[in-house]
């Protein structure tokens, strides 16, 4: 399995649970071979992998909506988009700058072109770039992103990456971001706690990864503490809270009782000082 894969997987998580992801177009990616993947998940690492993902994009779509409706001429920019489709749900005026590998990015971007041109999606402005976080320069990042970003304040995006980065490659992302941020822009970052790597259910999903891993792709399987978004200079903790916290907000009829029985992620949202 290649990292992009998770992609499609991730996206049609939340088309099964549209009513909390509140993504009516994420199933525009479903596809028959993402599909016979998803009974073997359920079964090997976790039946509740869906409904997570969907409350993770439920908040992440709503701090963007808060966001925009106080400053509506800012820009989101998506590190790791993958296949989210947060810019068509948010309003039409919204400039999106959507960041990823190569073969991610041209294939959205030929994708989403099509479907604006059909009808299928309403018309939106975004920039696509592709960047390779590990092998990028900071320096070479910012050259790329700066030039395009016309309209501030600026909300940073990095869903779904961190497990799959190292250490230097995650710090080197937060520099990025600092560079590219002014006072008063934010950062929503996902990543799992430490204490996650002891559950069962976590060493479920490596062994799940590793015994899929036909193209020994490397994947760091990192846990961040929260700590580390503590200190990051020139950024303060706005709103942290974990996967198991909001279902029972977001989806208290899925009775998911044990924070450790679930691939429990933490959200924060950082705000630039």
């Amino acid at each position: 399995m290649k990292v992009h894969e998770t992609a499609f997987i991730v996206s049609t998580y939340r088309s099964l649970h549209e009513t909390i992801s509140k993504d009516p177009y994420a199933r525009l990616w479903n596809n028959d071979k993402t599909n016979s993947l998803l009974p073997e998940i359920f079964q090997q690492i976790s039946s509740k992998e869906a409904i997570l993902h969907a409350i993770r994009n439920r908040f992440f779509l709503e701090e963007l909506t808060a966001f925009f409706k106080h400053h509506p001429t800012g820009t989101l920019i998506n590190f790791g988009a993958g296949f989210s489709m947060y810019q068509f749900i948010l309003p039409a005026h919204i400039h999106t700058i959507e960041i990823d590998k190569q073969p991610i990015i041209e294939y959205k971007k030929s994708q989403i072109g099509q479907w604006i041109k059909d009808g299928t999606l309403p018309p939106r402005v975004i920039d696509y770039h592709a960047v390779d976080f590990a092998t990028n320069t900071t320096k070479e990042i910012v050259a790329k992103i700066a030039p395009y970003i016309q309209h501030t304040p600026t909300f940073v995006l990095l869903e779904g990456v961190l497990f799959f980065l190292d250490t230097t490659t995650t710090n080197k992302l937060f520099e990025v971001f600092s560079l590219l941020q002014k006072p008063g822009d934010q950062i929503g970052s996902v990543s799992y706690q430490p204490e996650v790597a002891s559950t069962e259910v976590y060493n479920r999903l490596l062994h799940y990864f590793d015994r899929n891993n036909q193209t020994n792709e490397l994947f760091a399987h990192q846990t961040i503490p929260s700590s580390f978004y503590h200190s990051i200079n020139g950024y303060t903790v706005e709103k942290e809270i974990d996967e198991f916290t909001l279902a029972a907000t977001y989806a208290p009829e899925e009775n998911i009782l044990i924070k450790e029985a679930i691939l429990n992620e933490s959200l924060y949202i950082l705000k630039r000082r």
